[in-house]
């Protein structure tokens, strides 16, 4: 079980990302820095670099600038994880916030919901 964001967390993340063939694929154009964080601990973000759809580094966020930021309260986290709130639906209702180019992320929505739905295939603690 890994805290849900934490250093070993994404780097587990990481791994189910390049286990996941059909994910490399569709995103095998994209080259992108995401950081991820739970809504007012900026401080404890954790990033994924991704290159040509493979994901190339994980770890703790640091002071570089991403090309897209996500973060969302725990609750909200969890509900996008178990599948219980859509990946889309969460952006369109501001409980998923972003920030980065909403081009980009409309051209790769398949991906996107699929990275973030991947979240629950983590064995993760929700617990602080």
């Amino acid at each position: 079980m890994y805290r849900f964001l934490s250093e070993e967390w994404i780097k587990a993340y990481a791994e189910e990302w390049n286990g996941n063939e059909k994910l490399k694929s569709d995103l095998k154009n994209f080259s992108a820095s995401i950081k991820y964080f739970v809504e007012g601990k900026e401080n404890d973000a954790v990033h994924l670099i991704v290159e040509k759809g493979i994901a190339k580094e994980a770890g703790k966020a640091d002071s570089r600038k991403y090309d897209f930021e996500l973060w969302a309260s725990p609750e909200n986290w969890k509900k996008l994880a178990t599948g219980e709130m859509g990946p889309r639906a969460a952006m369109l209702t501001k409980r998923l916030k972003f920030k980065g180019s909403m081009i980009t992320a409309m051209k790769y929505m398949g991906a996107f919901e699929e990275s973030l739905r991947m979240m629950g295939r983590i064995p993760t603690s929700w617990e602080d």
